[in-house]
């Protein structure tokens, strides 16, 4: 016979054909059947429920790709992140019983504001440079003599102020160091010439008081020499217009006792002025150091406390905050802020007693 296939001729009981393999329609061809493998425990079901059956793994989002509609139980339980959008959970203390931390109101006025203190309304403007002020900076700053004495100034003014009456107290006390020494050298070489001359005339006693008395002339050496001076020319007057006699040397032996005592008593006086001036200058220049340090202090706590509103002051003074090593604010936790106030007043009033002792000392114009 021949195949049906390709044609050839074959065998006439042969089931395949040899040469192109294709099944022949021979007399044992219909009868049989392919040899098929079935798995163990499979059903003899047909190759198209196997395929049917066959389970297909389909990515997310793939479901409506080449017309395929299936959605099995793993894709619907696969999880997808959403951005949180308007319903963001917010922690609400339970029964309020939770302490939560309210922001004071923010104040509204009218007008300017205070140029240190924004938040505040001004009261008052600075009389030397015209800033707005508050009520605190008008009652916490400002001099009670000279030219502002009584008026409004700001902090800037105020510091400007009290560093420049420093700088005049150490002016004036360097001024006084320098004559007070100038009379210490004086008296010093009076003494050694007085007791030279005293011990020449072979006595101690009469030495020591020499010496003494000359050291008091050559304290005030240039006023004795100007009363001496003039004394001089009275007698060299009197001797030229011819009445030199018995009652002009009493006269000038008396003056000259008159110029001595003089140069005593001024001696001893501006000795004992120029050491008191000297202590309480540098009493006043170190108080007033401290309060231009103290309204530092002051104007910090302010502008802190203004930032941090309905913040405790404990809060505010831990360890490395604004205020940890303000000394105002050290005062205010342990004294009070009524006293810590009463105190800056109590300093602006010692500035301007400091002042007018300094300019009042006749020796330091």
């Amino acid at each position: 016979m021949f195949c049906t296939s390709c044609g050839k001729e074959i065998d006439n009981d042969s089931k395949f054909c040899t040469f192109c393999g294709a099944k022949t329609t021979g007399s044992g061809a219909e009868n049989d059947s392919m040899v098929t493998y079935t798995a163990a425990g499979a059903s003899t079901s047909s190759a198209t429920q196997a395929s049917a059956e066959m389970s297909v793994f389909t990515p997310p989002g793939q479901e409506n790709r080449n017309n395929v509609n299936t959605t099995s139980a793993t894709e619907a339980d696969i999880p997808s992140f959403k951005a949180p959008g308007g319903d963001i959970p917010i922690f609400k203390a339970p029964n309020n019983d939770m302490p939560s931390f309210t922001p004071p109101p923010t104040p509204h006025f009218d007008g300017p504001a205070c140029y240190y203190h924004n938040d505040e309304p001004a009261v008052g403007k600075c009389a030397r440079c015209g800033k707005s002020l508050c009520e605190d900076c008008c009652d916490s700053y400002g001099v009670s003599a000279g030219e502002y004495s009584g008026k409004h100034l700001c902090y800037d003014c105020t510091q400007q102020l009290v560093a420049d009456n420093v700088a005049q107290l150490t002016a004036n006390l360097n001024k006084i160091k320098r004559q007070f020494i100038l009379q210490i050298i004086g008296m010093a070489i009076g003494f050694i010439w007085g007791m030279s001359a005293g011990l020449e005339s072979g006595t101690i006693g009469g030495g020591l008081w020499a010496g003494l008395i000359m050291a008091c002339i050559g304290g005030v050496f240039l006023r004795a020499l100007r009363a001496f001076g003039s004394l001089a020319w009275d007698c060299i007057k009197i001797a030229f217009s011819r009445q030199f006699g018995v009652l002009t040397v009493i006269s000038i032996i008396f003056n000259l006792i008159i110029i001595v005592f003089k140069c005593i008593g001024i001696t001893i006086s501006q000795t004992i002025q120029y050491i008191t001036y000297i202590k309480k200058t540098s009493g006043f220049i170190e108080s007033d150091s401290k309060f231009l340090e103290q309204i530092k202090e002051y104007m910090e706590y302010t502008m802190v406390r203004q930032q941090n509103r309905g913040v405790d002051l404990e809060t505010l003074m831990k360890e490395g905050s604004q205020l940890y090593n303000n000394s105002f604010a050290q005062m205010v936790r342990d004294q009070g802020e009524e006293k810590a106030e009463a105190y800056m007043s109590q300093c602006v009033t010692r500035i301007a007693e400091n002042g007018e002792i300094i300019r009042d000392f006749p020796q330091a114009a």
